[in-house]
């Protein structure tokens, strides 16, 4: 397995997954960082021009630009994939199975196609499911972690076949059993956490069948957080990575931590086109 380094972010921070964008229509780009505060730092990229999309990273025409932890942009000369077979908030795997991560400090590292990423079939945030063979029923979890890196995952009484919704950094089964992903890449089973059928899914938070809004830690901790007093669930009209925005425009972003706060921007939300998904 080849893996080469990038040139990137030389901030040396330790904990992320919680950074993302948004752009609107006049392609003012925003940036959002772990602490859940959002950035105009005069970055402009016009939404005719995005041509991928993900959590912390997107192409413009074709080029990757990255976003770090503490909300700072980077654009690379590192051309995506043309053909993607599946993306989620921190990886791009390449129809040919050839895979590219990020960290959180903005660099992205690059590995040799393999059969763990070529028969990918189910894409979240953090993790992706494998069938390395077709002849066999079975089917494998890998995740990645803050760092970039990735591995198979093994999870006590999880059948990953069963997943049947993938969040950014959670899933749900077909028993309804909802698992989050922390940071590190370890995934934990929340049996104890009555959850509802997965309605609205968003990168670190999701909205059940309950109308219930549930927030999810880089720990991992399953929460069902204070709201804050404008945020109404069904005025929900877009969500990101660590964000969603209600019909009036008013911007509502989920830390690391899983704590729910609106946030003032000097922008028409409204207008956001491109969503860091």
């Amino acid at each position: 397995m080849k893996k080469i380094l990038a040139l990137g972010s030389l901030l040396l921070s330790l904990n992320g997954l919680a950074q993302s964008y948004m752009i609107l229509d006049n392609g003012v780009t925003l940036t959002i960082d772990r602490p859940g505060l959002v950035y105009d730092f005069s970055h402009f990229i016009m939404p005719v021009k995005v041509t991928l999309s993900g959590g912390q990273f997107l192409a413009e025409e074709g080029k990757l630009v990255t976003i770090d932890s503490q909300g700072f942009l980077y654009r690379k000369d590192e051309k995506v994939p043309s053909r993607i077979k599946g993306k989620g908030n921190n990886y791009i795997i390449a129809d040919n199975g050839a895979l590219m991560t990020f960290d959180l400090n903005g660099f992205f590292y690059k590995f040799d196609k393999e059969a763990s990423t070529k028969k990918s079939l189910i894409h979240g945030g953090n993790f992706f499911t494998v069938k390395p063979e077709d002849r066999k029923p079975l089917v494998e979890l890998y995740t990645l972690n803050s760092l970039g890196n990735y591995f198979k995952l093994n999870v006590a009484g999880l059948n990953p076949a069963e997943i049947t919704v993938a969040g950014g950094t959670y899933f749900q089964t077909s028993k309804g059993v909802t698992y989050t992903i922390t940071k590190d890449g370890f995934v934990f089973a929340k049996p104890e956490m009555k959850v509802g059928a997965i309605k609205k899914i968003g990168g670190n938070f999701f909205v059940d069948s309950n109308n219930a809004l549930f927030t999810v830690s880089e720990l991992g901790y399953l929460m069902l957080p204070i709201l804050p007093a404008n945020l109404i669930i069904n005025s929900i009209v877009k969500v990101g990575q660590n964000y969603m925005i209600d019909s009036s425009g008013r911007v509502f972003v989920v830390d690391n931590l899983g704590v729910i706060n609106e946030r003032t921007v000097n922008h028409d939300l409204r207008r956001t086109k491109v969503l860091s998904i």
